[in-house]
């Protein structure tokens, strides 16, 4: 399926025949030229549409399927749709549900506009980038106290199956939406149908859709098509940042998935592949995404991206690769999980670039400092509480891990997505609330209260008594 836009473009003299076809590739032969790496051809019978990535010589391409090839054979002809897969774009794409050509996926008309091509203008300038030091307040304490980021920057959320990753996402976009900061781009890389509607429908009950367009390359579409939904979403970014100047965000889930489509192209199209299967061009083809994702001269698209994590190993190639270009990680843990401790962050592995006096000022720096340090002297006695109890530890060491463990249910705190699963009113809470918390956490103010009433809570007003 096509837009109009793209339809009306089809250059049908420009014809080739398919001479194989095998696991979502094709080769073609032309007659005369062959036509441009990127292009998009159709099949003549089936309306199959395919893309060019690669020239075998001056007449044969090979092309990778961007839709269902049921039904393609051998000797069947193509023509070329389009010199390069385009979006057709305008304001109304906010509200909307689009797949990788730009047509609309929910059911609802859509006039289409000023038609961008997905891949990046190699004549585009980068070196004119607004760059602010002022942080991004989420709402969520454990972000904006450890993993604090700026406009223009990259944050990945890294987690196995099933720790959260994606009700993080959806908390976020919900609180940027609250504080009015721009508008959201959501591209859904490799990930459930349903994941994908309940997305939907939980952003339109929040009344936040409206400021939010949604592009889908969902686990059933082809490798090609999920390899290529990233750069459509990131186009989309890019024109609303250009054309209506604000601000963006642009939520990613799931970028591993981006990275194991490439890894299936490259498997079906006979590349030679590297450490554990991954092609060999695994960080040219993150950087393709990655790199695009930054600010101009006026404003910027600041990403946050989902991690999955294969058996929970942050040492995978692909993990380590989308680490690089990331300025703010933060790492979800399965064992935290099963403690009920949501949203489940591993603080001692969380870090961000931003964590600098110069940036976040001495006060932040000095708690978040702080509070790092509690966790990691706790941990270092965990094995001893878990052996002899607390008890036994010493006083100065029992006053560590009243700490800790309370600074660990502070920085939990109910979202308002979760609102019809735990009947929990969802918080905001403002940077300032979340230090003078940790702050007077620190400080001894709370080493007597129970730990349940730290739980699940916003400012630390909020407790009620203190025994």
């Amino acid at each position: 399926m096509k837009t109009e836009t793209q339809t009306s473009n089809m250059v049908k003299n420009i014809q080739g025949t398919i001479t194989a076809i095998k696991g979502g590739v094709a080769e073609v032969v032309f007659e005369k030229n062959t036509p441009p790496i990127h292009s998009l051809l159709e099949s003549k019978k089936k309306k199959a549409l395919f893309e060019v990535v690669e020239r075998k010589n001056f007449k044969m391409v090979r092309v990778i399927a961007l839709s269902s090839t049921e039904g393609v054979e051998r000797g069947e002809e193509v023509f070329v749709v389009n010199n390069e897969i385009s979006l057709s774009l305008n304001e109304d794409i906010l509200g909307r549900m689009f797949d990788l050509f730009g047509n609309p996926i929910d059911g609802k008309p859509f006039k289409g506009g000023e038609l961008l091509p997905i891949y990046e203008d190699k004549n585009t300038q980068i070196n004119s980038q607004k760059r602010d030091n002022k942080i991004l307040e989420t709402g969520i304490k454990v972000i904006d106290l450890l993993t604090p980021f700026r406009l223009g920057d990259k944050m990945g959320l890294f987690g196995g199956a099933g720790v959260g990753k994606t009700i993080l996402i959806t908390e976020l976009i919900h609180n940027i939406a609250l504080k009015k900061i721009g508008y959201s781009v959501f591209a859904g890389i490799g990930e459930r149908i349903r994941e994908g509607n309940d997305l939907y429908l939980t952003l339109d009950k929040l009344k936040v859709l409206k400021n939010t367009a949604l592009y889908f390359g969902e686990m059933d579409k082809s490798p090609g098509v999920r390899m290529r939904i990233g750069l459509s979403a990131v186009t989309a970014a890019e024109f609303l940042r250009d054309k209506m100047g604000k601000d963006i965000f642009l939520f990613v889930d799931n970028i591993f998935r981006y990275t194991m489509a490439g890894m299936e192209l490259g498997a079906i199209l006979g590349k030679v592949p590297s450490e554990l299967g991954y092609q060999a061009t695994l960080e040219y083809d993150l950087a393709l995404l990655q790199e695009r994702i930054r600010a101009n001269a006026n404003n910027a698209i600041t990403s946050l991206q989902a991690v999955y994590v294969p058996a929970d190993d942050l040492t995978d190639p692909a993990v380590v690769s989308i680490f690089s270009h990331l300025d703010a990680s933060l790492v979800l843990s399965r064992d935290i999980a099963e403690k009920g401790i949501y949203p489940a962050v591993d603080v001692l592995r969380s870090n961000s670039s931003c964590l600098d006096k110069e940036i976040i000022g001495e006060r932040h720096f000095g708690i978040a400092s702080d509070v790092k340090v509690i966790f990691q002297k706790y941990q270092e006695l965990s094995h001893i509480i878990a052996i002899l109890g607390i008890d036994e530890l010493s006083r100065k060491d029992r006053i560590i891990a009243k700490r800790a463990e309370r600074l660990k249910r502070f920085l939990t705190q109910p979202f308002f997505v979760t609102e019809a699963f735990n009947n929990k009113k969802g918080t905001y809470v403002s940077l300032e609330d979340t230090l003078k918390g940790c702050e007077r956490i620190l400080n001894g103010d709370f080493d007597e209260v129970e730990l349940k009433k730290l739980y699940m809570i916003g400012k630390v007003d909020e407790i009620k008594q203190y025994d």
